[in-house]
């Protein structure tokens, strides 16, 4: 019984140097002795590129290209010297001489003609695969193994299509099938890779990745039970990685799938590669010779493997849209068919096509270079037309790429085809023209060039990772600022495991420095990177760069206090950029800007989020806007919404006097650095004024009547002399503590909404209500509404801390880029 064949491929990569040789024979000797081992070698790395060099240098009749031939002889005689075994090293020294010495008359040839045809190119660049296999060969032997060396060129039959030439696979599967019948099962066969030759003996050869083709078309012929090509990549990869670095091996793909990837510009595999195996079902494995023990890409045509969804996204770069329009076209049949002729005829490969539904314009995709030719071709072929009118204009614009997400039967995925170009949307590409090819295995779109990247990325992250991303800028570097950045640090990890959400820091400034990093910053040691790496703070330019990124679902943080910063909202959210912060003053500023910003949100749909300017992490606003969604009516409103106050008025009615509680507080921590800034009360006017607005009344923060604690004899000290003069009101509020106790009562500093009135004072409430009940520095809101009486909803807890509030920041980001998606 005849052994089962295997078939394995190396690229140049793979046998560079006489060591990597070495781990290409411990690789098939590897495998399993009861198969028949059929070895696919392509010229040692970098020749190639080396024989062009050649025939360059002989076309501009520089004699340099005798010097290069030297070289690529001394490199195969070294390689020769540390590899093979002394009784095989002069009959192969022998052998690849006659090879340089017809190289040399063949580039003497172009030197002396100053031209290079098809074909005498094809005969030169096979010279690689001529001289790496009987050398492969021999090293088998110096191993022990009995091996012997064939040239592809008594095996594969093509026509003269010099340069990538069509395989004749009756003709080359029988030269197969008799050559090895006549070669011993257990013998080592190396093979040369990428080349062929005609009926009439002249080399061709089999283009790009044509070593690739070679052992397929073995494979195929030999019924080999499986197909290896070793390279230096670990499989086929979920997109190019020098576009998109965080691409990765796919563990299976059908042929399908391979080919359109291949197609798109995957550089592992061609189109044709898989031909050969495919009418089989005979599996193909990519796999790194570099890195054999990663498990690589096998391929084959087992459908149940494919779920449908995309599992890599490509790219085909330098192309054109050549345009055909005008309303003469419509209902007129053969149009499509003449343009198409035309671009045959002057040999045009037509990359992608779409056409409008109206038929009033068609769109052919070509290579750049050609895109010339093709404009002249078909006004030439459509003169007519043009002349008459019913064609407008032909035209073309370059400097596009073509995107494709690639999937086996993608069409069976309700829409995956609008989360595509949403996705791209929210990157901030345009997409130019679309097509899904027949085979449900890819959509692809036209773009600019210099979007491809932007367009790859956001979509290899939304579809081939499975996951959202967003961008963040954190403004504002303080309490809240700070430790929001040490918690994303810890979370983020935790946000891309299980919630598929990739929030990267791209930008950080403060009132002296920022940091812009389109690429990515890490959360950990940002703020030593913004100390040593800034440059100087400046927000509008800031605000420029962002809006001219076009990165998806950017957020922007705001965790200052300033006046200045809330300037840049309705720009942010004009393009699509959204919005989160814990700053009060842009929502209290003035209802005309208020409403501005709402406006702004509601109509480009961007996230503007403030959840933490109420109550910080307290869900507050949210619960607000969700009865007033579900249809309530808000009566009244009323809490305790200073963490700073709730701490005082509880700390006076365990018996402290009040010049002692706030010295503690700001001790502590929990005032502003001037404790007037809160005993004022101008805070919670703030936050009531945002609840009101919330609730639809317009209000502005001078219509709030407030209660200050501070009296006028000291609103004019500085900071220590108000500290000073505190003991003179502890008399006041002993007594006032007093006599709410002897009522059964105790202070707090409650704001209302009631009646379109918004108050802030203290007030004398029962021990035993909710609001009596407050401690520490809890914070309380109170909703009483037509569902919610007379038992109010309660939202009650810490409402202060830079704690507290950076997880309500962070928790707002979330549902924005949630939103977003």
């Amino acid at each position: 019984m005849a052994l089962p064949v295997r078939v394995y491929k190396f690229g140049g990569t793979s046998v560079a140097t006489a060591a990597r040789i070495r781990r290409v024979v411990d690789l098939v000797l590897s495998e399993p002795a009861t198969v028949r081992r059929v070895v696919v070698v392509s010229a040692l790395g970098g020749v190639t590129d080396e024989l062009i060099r050649c025939i360059d240098y002989a076309l501009e009749r520089n004699a340099d290209y005798l010097k290069v031939v030297a070289a690529i002889r001394h490199r195969h005689e070294d390689v020769l010297a540390e590899l093979v075994g002394a009784a095989d090293q002069q009959s192969l020294r022998e052998q690849l001489a006659a090879q340089w010495m017809e190289l040399t008359e063949l580039l003497d040839g172009i030197s002396l003609l100053k031209e290079c045809t098809l074909r005498t190119r094809d005969a030169i660049m096979g010279m690689g695969e001529r001289a790496a296999a009987p050398m492969v060969a021999a090293a088998f032997r110096a191993r022990g193994m009995a091996s012997g060396a064939v040239e592809a060129t008594t095996l594969v039959r093509t026509d003269d299509a010099f340069g990538e030439a069509n395989v004749q696979f009756e003709a080359t599967d029988a030269l197969i099938r008799t050559a090895f019948a006549h070669l011993p099962e257990e013998q080592i066969t190396v093979v040369t890779g990428f080349i062929a030759t005609t009926e009439e003996g002249v080399v061709t050869t089999l283009g790009r990745s044509g070593s690739d083709y070679t052992a397929t078309i073995l494979g195929g012929a030999l019924d080999a039970e499986q197909v290896v090509i070793w390279t230096d990549v670990d499989g086929v990869l979920s997109a190019d990685p020098r576009i998109v670095p965080n691409a990765f091996p796919l563990p299976n793909l059908t042929y399908r799938e391979a080919a359109e990837m291949a197609y798109f510009g995957a550089k592992v595999l061609h189109p044709r590669t898989m031909r050969p195996l495919q009418a089989k079902g005979i599996p193909l494995r990519i796999k790194n010779t570099l890195n054999p023990a990663a498990p690589g890409t096998l391929i084959t045509d087992a459908s149940d493997r494919s779920d449908g969804h995309v599992k890599a996204v490509t790219s085909i770069r330098d192309v054109a849209m050549v345009m055909l329009e005008g309303t003469g076209m419509v209902g007129v049949p053969g149009i499509a068919a003449r343009a198409f002729g035309a671009l045959a005829a002057n040999h045009i490969n037509v990359l992608m096509i779409s056409q409008a539904s109206s038929e009033q314009s068609i769109c052919i995709v070509v290579r750049e270079h050609e895109a010339a030719a093709a404009t002249e071709a078909l006004q030439a072929v459509f003169d007519l037309e043009v002349a008459r009118g019913d064609i407008s204009r032909v035209y073309a614009t370059p400097g596009c790429a073509i995107i494709s997400v690639v999937g086996d039967f993608m069409r069976t995925q309700a829409g995956l085809a609008g989360r595509m170009f949403a996705t791209m949307g929210r990157a901030g590409v345009n997409v130019m023209a679309i097509a899904e090819g027949a085979a449900e295995t890819n959509i692809s779109a036209v773009v600019r060039a210099d979007e491809a990247k932007a367009a790859l990325s956001a979509l290899h992250e939304a579809f081939a990772m499975g996951r959202e991303r967003a961008h963040l800028v954190v403004i504002g570097t303080g309490g809240i600022g700070k430790t929001l950045l040490d918690m994303l640090a810890r979370q983020a990890p935790y946000l891309v495991d299980r919630f598929d959400l990739n929030i990267q820091l791209v930008g950080v400034a403060n009132r002296q420095q920022m940091l812009y990093r389109p690429e990515g910053l890490a959360y950990a040691g940002v703020l030593d990177a913004l100390a040593e790496e800034a440059e100087p703070a400046d927000l509008e330019a800031l605000k420029a760069r962002l809006i001219g990124s076009h990165m998806e679902r950017l957020i922007v943080v705001d965790a200052t206090a300033s006046d200045t910063v809330i300037n840049l909202y309705p720009d942010l959210l004009e393009h699509n950029i959204a919005v989160v912060t814990p700053n009060k003053r842009s929502n209290t500023v003035g209802q005309a800007f208020y409403n501005r910003l709402q406006r702004l949100a509601r109509r480009r749909r961007t996230p503007y989020y403030y959840e933490t300017t109420v109550g910080a992490a307290l869900p507050v606003i949210g619960t607000l806007r969700d009865l007033i969604r579900s249809g309530d009516a808000i009566q009244r409103v009323e809490g305790v919404l200073s963490g700073t106050l709730a701490f005082v008025f509880d700390e006076l009615a365990q018996g402290h006097s009040f010049s002692e509680v706030v010295t503690r507080a700001r001790a502590r921590g929990f005032t502003e650095p001037d404790p007037r800034d809160d005993l004022g009360g101008i805070d919670v006017a703030r936050k009531l004024l945002i609840m009101a607005r919330e609730m639809g009344q317009h209000v502005e923060l001078e219509d709030v009547e407030v209660e200050s604690l501070v009296p006028d004899a000291l609103a004019e000290l500085n900071v220590e002399q108000f500290m000073a003069a505190l003991p003179t009101q502890d008399a006041y509020w002993t007594d006032r503590v007093a006599t709410a106790q002897a009522n059964g009562q105790l202070l707090r500093y409650v704001g209302t909404i009631e009646d379109g009135q918004l108050r802030v004072q203290v007030r004398a409430v029962d021990a035993g209500s909710p609001l009596g009940s407050l401690r520490g520095t809890d914070n309380i809101v109170l909703f009483t509404t037509r569902r919610y009486q007379p038992t109010p909803l309660v939202v009650r807890g810490p409402g202060a801390g830079p704690d507290v509030t950076a997880a309500g920041v962070l928790t707002d980001i979330v549902k924005a880029a949630e939103l977003f998606a």
